[in-house]
């Protein structure tokens, strides 16, 4: 096959220029192929020509196709608006939860340790005042060698009030016994704590008062042990 055997269909379609066009030609009238093939074309060509007519397109396709061109025209690409809350809590997984729980909680410790620390710090400037003493007196003074004494001092310094109890010549505890300090008031009785006696037979005691801490009596008992919600044992010292 020649090479300008190959412009046979551009030369049917008209797509060659004139050069190219005026060369086909004279290789169309010198290729007898050639000739045959662009005879037998043209002859489909002639005769697609008479095969099929023209048909309007009926009014519902004409419809279809220009509501598909308007809806496409119109339509507005929908930026889709990332969901912010439902990303945030995405982010707390059960560790993450966890760790942000912790650190709430340190920080509240924290805050709560340094506002006490400030009260402290501006409790120890403050001066200490003595507001009332009470002398303690044996509660058998018949008792033989019973020469137990002692006072009790309320100490005020700013808000804070204290109670000190200290004792002299208590008698020995057995192991598990302890001295327990009691306040009284109108009959009712509040637990000031518990205390050992040292070899000497003296002991102390300091009780931070509350704001509803209030009494006009002291005693002092020998309680069996530590558990004692009223008096279970003997008065050894109380204040009049």
């Amino acid at each position: 096959m020649d090479k300008e055997c190959t412009n046979l269909l551009s030369f049917l379609s008209g797509e060659l220029g004139e050069k190219e066009k005026k060369a086909f030609t004279e290789h169309l009238m010198q290729c007898s192929e050639c000739t045959r093939e662009y005879e037998q074309m043209m002859e489909a060509w002639k005769s697609l020509k008479w095969d099929f007519e023209e048909i309007e397109p009926s009014s519902s396709l004409k419809s279809e196709v220009m509501n598909f061109v308007f809806e496409t025209d119109d339509e507005v690409p929908v930026r889709r608006e990332k969901n912010w809350s439902s990303f945030f809590f995405k982010q707390f997984t059960p560790v993450t939860s966890g760790l942000l729980l912790a650190t709430l909680v340190l920080a509240f410790v924290l805050l709560y340790s340094n506002i006490q620390l400030k009260k402290e710090l501006a409790a120890i400037d403050l001066p200490m005042e003595v507001k009332t003493s009470l002398s303690l007196q044996p509660a058998d003074k018949t008792a033989v060698n019973m020469n137990t004494d002692g006072a009790a001092y309320i100490l005020q310094q700013g808000e804070e009030r204290r109670l000190i109890v200290q004792i002299q010549n208590l008698p020995s505890l057995q192991k598990s016994e302890v001295y327990q300090v009691w306040l009284l008031k109108d009959g009712k009785r509040t637990n000031a704590g518990t205390f050992k006696p040292d070899e000497a037979g003296t002991g102390s005691l300091t009780y931070n008062l509350s704001i509803n801490d209030k009494f006009n009596q002291i005693g002092i008992t020998r309680e069996p042990d530590s558990n004692s919600t009223k008096p279970r044992g003997e008065k050894i010292v109380g204040s009049s």
